[in-house]
């Protein structure tokens, strides 16, 4: 076994990456490297379990004097792969509501600072864990639109909670569902019915008391037209509304095992049309003006022929900034050329293509590494 290094407290920061990983005295997995500590009394309690790096990493870390850098993809990792740990182990003994917690601040964090790569990441990663991987989609757009509609950061973190947990209770369902081809049973259809109601009843056997949090699980199905479930209701709260509308668009953009992604501008026009209910549910229509008809991650052929991947967010919904990867021939480039697709009407997005329509791959590192 390598030589280990026990941590001391001022060897671990607040809001500040993990520069290793880091394991318990038995050597097992804690946290991962990227993963960021938000409280004082987070960094006691680890502490005082033990926690230990390996001494090689660590001595090169304290050699270099170099501040531990804000790496999207490493946390973007670790909380799929901690929400997924939490999710299995439901602990009972009050503890999951600040796990949860902590990692919807992290979401937040990764919403905040890497908007446009994790709107890609969502459409173009594939998903080891697709069902834990679609409650992190789910809460990272439901916080992009949360913030553009200014709530408040209370307000934020219920919502993330509630979208990192509102499929708790049929997680194992999904999973089996991820590589079933054949119809739902009967008993497959009454599970996924019930999933609200059962998630929010094991979220409070847990120890959960965010009402906020509850009742957003509890109602991210109904739909002000009374034609939801599993109670039917027309008022549903604020965030369970907009929660349903992310769930609903992370659901069609992204990709899984048996079933193509649907193309983003079909899915945000989906989402538009049958999920407002006639301007009840105010959602869709922020998530459009927030996200762009073509999000990053979406495929694209511009006016010119050229195809590309747009990689950030543009001046208007329908003027995204655009890597080109192939020229009007279809020959690619040596490396991406990047467009302003409101600069000139040749390099206006011609139409949106689904991802196997592209005649190269796209390096996500590539185009996102540096974001």
């Amino acid at each position: 076994m390598a030589e280990m290094h026990r941590l001391a407290p001022n060897q671990l920061q607040l809001d500040q990456p993990l520069p290793w990983n880091v394991y318990d005295s038995g050597g097992h997995l804690l946290l991962r490297k990227g993963f960021v500590i938000d409280r004082d009394d987070q960094i006691a309690t680890l502490i005082e379990r033990g926690m230990f790096v390996d001494a090689a990493e660590f001595r090169v870390h304290e050699a270099s004097d170099v501040p531990a850098r804000y790496d999207a993809l490493s946390l973007w990792e670790s909380v799929q792969a901690h929400l997924a740990y939490v999710s299995e182990a439901m602990p009972r003994d009050g503890t999951l509501q600040d796990e949860v917690a902590r990692l919807a601040r992290q979401v937040m964090l990764l919403a905040e600072r890497s908007p446009d790569l994790v709107l890609a990441a969502i459409m173009l990663l594939d998903q080891r864990n697709y069902p834990i991987a679609h409650c992190l989609h789910t809460a990272l757009v439901a916080d992009l639109v949360a913030r553009a509609a200014r709530w408040e950061k209370a307000e934020r973190i219920s919502l993330a909670c509630a979208a990192l947990t509102m499929n708790i209770s049929m997680l194992d369902l999904q999973l089996r569902l991820c590589n079933q081809r054949d119809a739902l049973s009967v008993e497959q259809r009454k599970l996924i019915d019930d999933h609200p109601a059962a998630s929010a009843r094991q979220l409070i056997m847990c120890g959960v008391n965010d009402d906020e949090w509850l009742r957003a699980v509890l109602e991210h199905h109904e739909t002000p037209d009374g034609l939801g479930y599993p109670r039917k209701v027309k008022t549903p709260s604020e965030a369970a509304m907009l929660l349903h509308t992310a769930d609903v668009f992370a659901a069609k953009v992204s990709p899984r095992k048996h079933r193509k992604p649907m193309i983003a501008s079909e899915a945000t026009k989906s989402v538009f049309m049958k999920l407002a209910h006639g301007g009840k549910n105010p959602f869709p229509s922020m998530l459009v003006k927030e996200i762009g008809i073509y999000p990053p991650g979406a495929i694209v052929r511009l006016v010119n022929g050229e195809t590309g991947v747009v990689y950030k967010r543009g001046a208007t919904a329908k003027s995204p900034l655009v890597a080109v990867l192939t020229n009007a021939t279809g020959m690619p480039m040596l490396k991406p050329v990047l467009r302003n697709t409101a600069n000139d009407p040749a390099t206006a997005v011609g139409m949106a293509l689904s991802r196997d329509k592209i005649m190269i791959g796209v390096n996500f590192e590539q185009i996102w590494g540096a974001a």
